[in-house]
């Protein structure tokens, strides 16, 4: 055979071969295209949300209430820290650079040392601490509010949308600086002061008041609460012979900005879906999304979880939480968890789509 025909056999052989695969492709992608799939119906609510709060009166009452309750539960633990941020305010007579920078250093070292003079505290049981502030004001007390459902990052998008984060701004006289001249920090940071000065009279002038609450709007769970206070401290003091270059006279008088931000983190006991919905096939197994919340000392021992499901032989749950589908239908069928800890009884549900259509991949199941 001449080579020029083997050439052209040879051509001919892999365009043949390459038609085959075309062919192939073709009826695969008619398959895929064809096939049915399953997509996730919009979710309908088992029960109404709170609204997000439109004016500053349906916000105080929306924040206290969750507040009070949450205070006062006996499933809630709590974990409370002060931070307190100083700067360098003002004096009748100019520092020179040399003390200005001195006391710049002193202050900023300062600040770490007031903060852990505030109490503290990790994971107590609410009805054990005794350091939770109250609110401190009315309604009548508040002058504006900002109220979103998520917040808006660095890159102008909104995200962490299943929070609600709710400030309240405050009249500022609602301080209460008889409790802070009269507390043990002030008095504290005078005995530690005392080696460089000593305090001839103070004063605090409240500047601003805000709260600012974190409630996860889905089961109206408060998830954080931060109280800021911005005050000025006005001083007159005495330098002790060691550090008289602070000081020009005998008493000098100071004002000094003091911003304290209280922040309370809450946990609360429960369980929770943390997806409303879930398709899958027959034969797929997979781990519920489910959040169980239990103090986090507690063992498998301390607590019961069970679940429940609306049809039988349709879903095989084990005792971990992983569910193996048996069959499939068109109508869902709904899984409910229990949990049973420290004398309390939560519940939550799921839906879930058993289908023999495929599930479609390009978003996950269950958003």
């Amino acid at each position: 055979m001449k080579k020029s025909m083997k050439i052209i056999l040879g051509v001919a052989g892999v365009l043949a071969l390459i038609g085959t695969c075309f062919a192939c492709l073709s009826i695969y992608a008619k398959k895929e295209i064809n096939k049915p799939r399953f997509e996730m119906p919009e979710i309908i609510e088992e029960q109404p949300v709170s609204a997000l709060p439109a004016t500053k009166e349906e916000a105080f009452d929306y924040v206290s209430s969750l507040y009070v309750k949450t205070v006062t539960a006996d499933d809630v633990e709590e974990s409370l820290h002060t931070d307190v941020h100083l700067t360098e305010g003002e004096k009748t007579t100019p520092l020179s650079d040399t003390d200005s920078e001195l006391l710049s250093r002193v202050l900023e070292k300062a600040q770490g040392e007031i903060s852990a003079l505030y109490p503290s505290n990790e994971n107590t049981l609410v009805t054990r601490s005794k350091d939770i502030p109250p609110l401190g004001f009315t309604k009548a007390d508040v002058t504006d509010f900002t109220a979103t459902r998520g917040y808006v990052d660095e890159n102008e998008e909104t995200v962490d949308d299943g929070n609600y984060y709710i400030t309240l701004t405050v009249k500022p006289e609602k301080i209460d600086k008889k409790a802070m001249l009269d507390g043990e920090v002030l008095k504290n940071v005078e005995k530690e002061l005392a080696p460089v000065l000593t305090v001839a009279s103070l004063d605090i002038v409240p500047e601003g008041f805000t709260v600012s609450f974190k409630i996860a709007y889905y089961n109206d769970l408060l998830v954080h609460t931060e109280f800021k206070r911005n005050t000025v401290i006005k001083a007159a003091v005495s330098f002790t012979d060691a550090y008289k270059a602070l000081g020009e006279g005998e008493n000098e008088q100071f004002e000094l900005p003091y911003e304290t931000v209280q922040s309370i983190d809450f946990f609360n006991y429960g369980i929770h879906f943390t997806s409303r919905q879930l398709a899958l096939q027959k034969s797929d197994m997979q781990a519920l999304p489910l959040e169980v919340r239990v103090n986090s000392n507690a063992t498998k021992e301390d607590y019961k979880l069970t679940f429940d499901v609306s049809k039988d032989g349709l879903l095989e749950i084990d005792k971990d939480g992983v569910m193996t589908v048996k069959g499939a239908q068109e109508e869902p069928v709904t899984v409910t968890a229990t949990l049973e800890y420290d004398g309390h009884t939560y519940s939550d549900s799921l839906i879930v789509y058993a289908t023999e259509m495929e599930v479609k991949t390009d978003e996950p199941a269950g958003n």
